[in-house]
Order: structure tokens, then sequence, then C-alpha cells
């Protein structure tokens, strides 16, 4: 009975955690793991076309329901001067499939799910309360994106310039900027490597340095400068690798280079928190709906709809990926290998993943626990059947003289063991059943038990905790089988021993002792 219970109840708890899970989770996800082009990169790439692109085509495959982007980040939440670290989804709001998932965890009197275009929010019911928060109330949202992009900033206000700081990686280019030149009559030989050499690697790796955005400009210039020196093509006559330019090209890069030495690091520093203003400012959410989380389950902290979600993490246009709804999502393993994967795009900037996959250290503690429970009150079983053996024992010593009459009068040893057998398969056959009939009767009237131990002032599953009201359970005809035959087998077996115990017993001593 015992064992009966725990396995329906830790089914239900399972079935519901997924169920809740699914509900906001894509079941399949197709993550970006390749940078968008920038502008200057592809001028004529469009970001936005070419995910919804994908988007589209993953929404026609057969046993996809729906397609849609894919955004999260994890964020600051401040309320009222409270502050904590939280997480972040978009929602597509003009994707019907998603809304109503989560519509679906939203109670009538929490808000509701649909959130439009606006500066809206949807959170869950373990942030509503951490920060007692109700529907109307406004939070405040600051992204790591600002963050990341306020620090290098604040390390940079009163710091040396970059003509101090990285004197010898600047004399090193400078050197090999005037190593370079060979004179040429009246013009001036370079080699392209050489110009290669400092466009690609010197003086990209001083430009990845946290500088100044004046500072940045400069090398940028020099850069530039090079640049047009990659665009010639009018190789010197003596086929020497070298290319032939105006006296004073590379003399004109270093001088650019040089005025590094005479920037102003003050006025770069007012400049640059002056265009932090418009990085760090909050978003201002109002909040719609309160949906209801499980802390036995990991679930975003907060909705915000796609738009305001990009904005906050900085993505444009972009998302971070794609993520798939399936018609049945336990099939998400055959469907990313039979149908998602040969219909990836071939320009390997997107890799799939399916919920198993990312949740399944979550659904694996569950399953351990279920497997640990079982395997402890399994034990209980065994007890039971250490009893029935005693008492089985207990039954041969007090038998004794007709154990010896029977074998007086020629009863085989395996008559003498069938006799006790069939009381242990008795003892299992009706123990199994009542216990079968009580495990069910609990799991049925689970809620009026745990209703009479609320008014004792005993609730072991309080649903402000769990949230779920009551306790959920599934009855598994599988699952009462199997307790059932490993019941009637222990018994089975606990009776066995006494019983080859008794068969071996001498009569004449047995009738002696009468």
């Amino acid at each position: 009975m015992v064992l009966i219970v725990v396995l329906s109840v830790f089914g239900g708890f399972e079935k519901l955690v997924k169920d809740r899970v699914l509900s906001y989770t894509p079941h399949i996800t197709l993550e970006r793991i390749t940078p968008w082009p920038t502008p200057e990169e592809d001028p004529v790439f469009n970001i936005e076309a070419d995910w919804r692109a994908v988007e589209k085509s993953m929404s026609e495959l057969e046993g996809i329901e729906s397609a849609y982007a894919l955004v999260n980040d994890f964020i600051l939440l401040d309320r009222n001067g409270a502050v904590a670290p939280a997480s972040m989804q978009a929602i597509d709001t003009t994707n019907k499939s998603q809304l109503e998932s989560l519509q679906e965890l939203i109670n009538p009197e929490d808000g509701t799910a649909d959130m439009g275009l606006g500066e809206t929010a949807v959170i869950s019911s373990l942030t509503a309360e951490k920060f007692q928060i109700y529907i109307g109330d406004t939070i405040q949202i600051h992204t790591n994106r600002n963050l990341q992009q306020l620090q290098p900033a604040m390390e940079r206000i009163g710091a040396e310039s970059a003509w101090t700081t990285y004197t010898e990686e600047l004399d090193t280019i400078i050197s090999d900027m005037n190593a370079a030149i060979k004179p040429a009559g009246e013009q001036e030989a370079i080699a392209i490597t050489a110009i290669e050499n400092l466009y690609f690697n010197s003086l990209v790796t001083l430009q990845d340095r946290n500088l100044r955005t004046g500072e940045q400009e400069i090398i940028e210039s020099v850069r530039d400068h090079l640049a047009d020196s990659l665009e010639r093509t009018t190789e010197r006559p003596d086929s020497s690798g070298d290319y032939l330019f105006n006296k004073g090209h590379m003399h004109q890069a270093i001088k650019l280079l040089k005025t590094l030495a005479t920037l102003d690091t003050k006025e770069e520093d007012i400049s640059d928190i002056k265009n932090l203003k418009n990085v760090v400012l909050p978003k201002d959410l109002q909040v719609i709906g309160i949906y209801q989380a499980t802390r036995h389950a990991y679930s975003p902290d907060v909705f915000v709809p796609l738009p305001t979600g990009q904005d906050l993490t900085g993505l444009g246009d972009g998302v971070r990926g794609i993520a798939l709804r399936l018609d049945d999502p336990y099939y998400a393993a055959k469907v990313l290998n039979e149908i998602i994967l040969p219909n990836m795009p071939e320009n390997n900037a997107w890799r799939a993943k399916t919920w198993m996959e990312e949740h399944q250290q979550q659904f694996s503690l569950i399953r351990t626990q279920r497997q640990l429970l079982t395997f402890s009150l399994s034990f209980i079983m065994m007890v039971s059947a250490f009893s029935i053996m005693a008492v089985m024992f207990t039954v041969t010593i007090q038998k004794k003289r007709e154990i010896g009459v029977m074998k007086a009068l020629g009863a085989a040893p395996a008559q003498l063991v069938r006799v006790f057998l069939y009381q242990g398969i008795i003892i299992g056959f009706l123990g199994g059943l009542i216990g079968l009939g009580l495990g069910y009767l609990v799991i049925i009237n689970r809620q009026l038990i745990l209703d009479i131990l609320a008014s004792w002032g005993f609730d072991p599953f309080p649903s402000d905790f769990n949230g779920f009201d009551g306790l959920p359970a599934i009855i598994r005809t599988e699952e009462f089988i199997a307790v059932f035959l490993f019941a009637f087998v222990m018994c089975t077996l606990a009776t066995l021993l006494p019983a080859v115990v008794a068969s071996r017993s001498d009569a004449a001593k047995s009738l002696r002792n009468m």
C-alpha cells in the first residue's frame, strides 16, 4: 500500500512538473551559435528576414505545431528599491500558441498573458510573492548588457591614456612601420605582408583593449589608411613582393598613431559618460499577469513582449534562437533526428537541442528520488516477508507432531513443502490484493486525507510552496501489477525455507516427542 501510494504520487508529481515546464519551454530549440553580422560586415544582410525565414521553414515541417522567436537573458529586477537577480524570457505576442500556453498557467483572478507590444510583463507567482508585487504594479529591469557596457567605461574613467599604458606595444608597432619602409627613388616600397600584419594583427590586438572612444577612432583611422594600401595592385617591377607608394605614405600612418599622445583623456571621459546615459536606463514594465510557478521546476521570473526583450538584450532585430513546439513533445528526439536536422540551414550558424537535454538534470533528480524511495520502501515488504518466514517457522514447530504423523503415513517431502507453500501463496495473494485496494483508496481520497490533516494543523504539501493545489497522483496499471507481483513472490519465497526445513525433519523424533 505504501509503495503504491508513493509511486503514484511521485508519478503524478513528475507529470505535473513536466507539464508545467512544457507549457512555456520550447520542445526543440534552434540556437544561434554565430553572431549576427553587423551592418559594417554585411550591409545588405537583413537579420529579421533571416530568422523569420528559418522560423517559417521549421513551422511547415511535419510534427511541428508552431515556431516562434526565442529571446532570454538574466536581469536585475528592481521593485521599490529591492533588487534581486532574475531570469527573463521574451514572448512573440503575435504567436497565439505561445500566449495560450502561458495563459493556461494564469488563474482568472491573476490577470492575463496578452501583453501586446507595450511595456508590460507577466511574472511568476514566486517572484510576486518575493517582491510583494500585484497586478497593475510597475517593476524596473536592468539588463546584463547594461552592466557589461557600464563596467569597462567606469574602468576607463581617470585611467592613464593608451599612449602611456601600452607604451611598449605602441613602440613595437611604430618600429615595425619604420622597418617596413624601403627607399625606391621618388617613391617608397612597402612589403604587402608587413601591411597585412599591421592591419590584421598588431592594430587589432591594440584595438581590443579597453580604450576610450577617441582612442579607438584614432586606431581605426590608422587601419583605414593601411586598408587603402591593401587595395593597391601596382607591384614593384622587380616582383620582389613590395608595392610602391608616394613617399611619406607610412610616415603618415605613424603620425596618425602618435596623436594618441596628445588626446585629451578628460574630455574623452566626459564624452563617454554622456554616451552612457542612453545605455544604463532601466525599463519600466507594468505587471498585467501572474502565472503559477513551482519551486520544483525552473521557470522564467519575468515574461516580456519580444520587442522589449530584444531591446533589453541588445539584440536589435536578432534573436537568440527559434523555439519549436511539437504535436507530441515526448517524441522530440525522434523529430529532431529525422525531421529537424535534415532541414537545418546549411550555414552552420544554428544548432538544435531538445527539452529533454535542456532539463536533463532536473528530471534526472526527480527520477532518482523516485527510484531511491522505491528501493527504500521495498524493504517494508522484505521485512514483512521475514515476519511471515518467522511465523511459518513457528508454525512448523507447533505442527511438529502433525508433520511426524504425515511422514509416518508416507507423505513425500514435496507434499509437505506444498502444504506450507500454499499458505505463503494464499498470504501473498490476499495480502497483495488488500494492499492494492488500500493503496487505491488512499490515492483517490488523498485530498480528503490532506484536508483532514490540514484541519489538525499539519499540511505536508502546502500549495504556496509547491505552486499547485492538492497532491498530484497518477495511477499506472503496470506499477500496480509490478508491486503486486513483487509482494506475492516475496511472501511465497518467505515460506519456502520453513517448508523445506519441515520436510527434512525426522518423523521418529517428531513422534517420540508427542
